[in-house]
């Protein structure tokens, strides 16, 4: 109490709850005591209920006590104290505008920096000739490549040095290399030679354009046989008798944003609400106001889901801006049961939240848990949760690493109802799985966070 009469302003608290707030003087003058613990006691009294009148009666026969009802210090679970720390955190983020940016403002630029500055179509890949035999044939060739959506014609190359040194500048990706004799080898039914020049830099894109390359060629060599021999068993036999027709199921004019908005929500709801929910715990240790957590009856559970609800309806809100992106800015439409995106979305959310809890449980600045959360979160889900390789062709190791993150098991979920047309009857077990992941980051958290300061 001597300390405590040095502050300007004190609060005296019993049992969790605040009795009074005020100037050390003011609560003893406002009691009438002659010292602030006479005061305190005072409160104290006020609180639990005694008559100070009845303390000059005579002393009666001591009765059996009464069973006292049990408080709320007594309960291990109170929704009312669970409430009380769900509503403190949701005004502390309405009123940190950065947050709240973050949140909201974050996942839509990178929705559009994802949507449409990364895709896996490659077209418009810049060709140029080097015609040697300026024929109508070599021309006609010429005209395959550039009729084509995948290229994009530049201007023709005079000279076999001009080819390696518009390739090494990065101007040209393919160059097609048209001998002197074409015309007359196809005239003569000789077999032709063309040499194709194909950027192998980046070897995803040198592979797609070999496989365009190939396509255009034979369709080339399939046009110009039945042109010459005619629709007939020779003509059949002269190409092999094969005909094949490529159809993608689910998407047909197999382009990238309808696989990579569904995997850009996957990747946003891991990130987004992880980094929030470790940071609301990291903060309370930063400032302090742990000791509010560590010196009152609230329990650990209480403490950890009060604070993770907030998280998980800006988890919602974001999913919902994102959905509304995906249908009317690249309108990529949900073909499946929205109600089980949704579900499978909150059960997400949720296990996300308690994975950014749980890191915040073993760091102690926000730097620290942020940068913690970021590498365990983004680098699983990118690497082994079905982004770039799909989880069922991974092996050994990997696979159960990818199966270790909810991300996994969220995925399917995401693409599988906006591209696929799957709903609960398909998705009900990751849904289940996501719901166990929830449960155990959460328990995992409350074992590791403690109550005492060590």
């Amino acid at each position: 109490m001597n300390e405590a009469e040095r502050c300007d302003r004190i609060s005296l608290m019993h049992r969790g709850r605040v009795l009074k707030v005020g100037a050390p003087k003011e609560l003893v003058k406002e009691r009438g005591s002659a010292s602030l613990e006479d005061a305190f006691i005072s409160y104290l009294e006020e609180a639990a209920g005694i008559d100070k009148t009845k303390k000059t009666e005579a002393p009666q026969p001591a009765a059996p006590p009464a069973k006292a009802a049990p408080s709320r210090a007594s309960r291990r679970f109170d929704p009312g104290r669970l409430w009380a720390y769900a509503r403190r955190e949701t005004m502390e983020l309405l009123r940190d505008p950065i947050r709240l940016s973050f949140a909201f403002v974050g996942p839509i630029i990178l929705m559009l920096a994802f949507g449409y500055g990364i895709t896996f179509d490659v077209e418009n890949l810049k060709f140029a000739a080097f015609d040697q035999d300026e024929t109508p044939e070599s021309h006609r060739l010429i005209e395959n490549f550039s009729g084509s959506r995948y290229f994009s014609e530049q201007r023709p190359i005079s000279s076999p040095a001009e080819i390696e040194q518009r390739m090494k500048s990065g101007e040209l990706a393919v160059v097609v290399e048209i001998p002197a004799g074409f015309g007359r080898d196809l005239a003569r039914l000789h077999p032709p030679e063309v040499g194709v020049w194909i950027d192998g830099a980046m070897p995803f894109r040198g592979e797609t354009a070999k496989g365009y390359v190939t396509g255009l060629g034979l369709k080339y060599a399939k046009d110009l046989a039945v042109e010459r021999l005619g629709p007939n068993i020779a003509s059949n036999v002269y190409l092999g008798g094969l005909n094949l027709e490529n159809r993608f199921r689910y998407n047909q004019g197999f382009k990238s944003v309808f696989a990579m908005v569904p995997t850009v929500i996957v990747m946003m709801l891991i990130l987004i609400p992880a980094i929030m929910a470790t940071i609301a715990v990291v903060l309370e240790k930063e400032t302090g106001s742990i000791a509010n957590f560590r010196s009152t009856p609230i329990s650990k559970f209480e403490f950890l889901a009060g604070k993770q609800f907030p998280y998980v309806a800006v988890g919602m809100l974001t999913f919902t801006l994102l959905v509304l992106m995906a249908l009317f800015v690249f309108h990529v439409p949900v073909k499946g049961s929205f109600a089980a995106l949704a579900l499978g979305t909150l059960l997400y959310v949720f296990s996300t939240c308690g994975f950014g809890q749980l890191v915040s449980t073993f760091t102690q600045t926000q730097v620290a848990a942020v940068f913690a959360t970021t590498v365990l979160s983004v680098i699983p889900t990118v690497n082994f949760s079905g982004l770039l390789v799909p989880v069922s062709s991974l092996t050994g190791q990997g696979r159960l690493i990818g199966l270790m993150f909810p991300a996994a098991w969220f995925q399917p979920i995401s693409v599988g109802t906006f591209t696929k047309g799957l709903g609960f009857s398909d998705l009900w077990f990751n849904a289940l799985v996501l719901a166990a992941f929830a449960l155990v980051y959460l328990l995992a958290a409350q074992t590791v966070l403690q109550k005492q300061e060590a």
